[in-house]
């Protein structure tokens, strides 16, 4: 688990991979190149797309935290895919200052981390206004809980809820691909 006394102090974290799939017109390279990813916990699956670097880092602790920018299941799919928490932020919650922008109407950046405790921890760091993405962040700023979103953690909180697990067809796996 990540100590989070460190976040006092500068550190630079890195995850890095090659990716799945970046954007479709790099599709035909990537699949002649042979520098996909793999999923670490299925070699077989799909470890899915953009952010996939970073998700795979964190999945198989060669990062710590590492952050992926959202703009349609950017975070969130390969989060899902590698067995990792990525949160999307809501538009404006975090800067996208040196992010190469896809769509100015859904580009976020957002932390991808092995625990939820972890990505809060992060996403409480990187939210709030930045001066360079004055234009998205301004208005989002003003929703920032204060205290951060750490304070709604609650390590009770699925004490007595039910959950459901579908096995089929999600989780079967032939030997060479995944079964949708």
């Amino acid at each position: 688990m990540l100590n989070h006394e460190y976040y006092a102090l500068d550190l630079n974290l890195y995850g890095m991979s090659t990716i799945f799939f970046f954007f479709s017109f790099f599709f035909f390279f990537l699949l002649f190149s042979g520098v996909f990813s793999k999923n670490p916990y299925v070699l077989s699956a799909n470890p899915s797309e953009s952010s996939t670097g970073s998700a795979i880092s964190a999945a198989t602790n060669l990062a710590t935290v590492t952050l992926g920018t959202e703009t349609d299941g950017s975070i969130i799919t390969p989060s899902s895919a590698n067995s990792i928490v990525g949160i999307e932020p809501t538009l404006g919650l975090t800067s996208r200052a040196g992010v190469i922008l896809i769509s100015p109407r859904q580009d976020t950046v957002g932390p991808i981390c092995r625990t939820v405790l972890d990505a809060v921890f992060v996403l409480d760091e990187i939210v709030g206004f930045d001066q360079r993405d004055k234009k998205a962040t301004i208005a989002a700023s003003k929703f920032i809980p204060a205290g951060g979103y750490k304070q709604f953690l609650n390590a009770e909180g699925l004490r007595g809820k039910r959950m459901g697990i579908l096995r089929e067809p999600f989780f079967n796996f032939s030997g060479t691909s995944v079964l949708a």
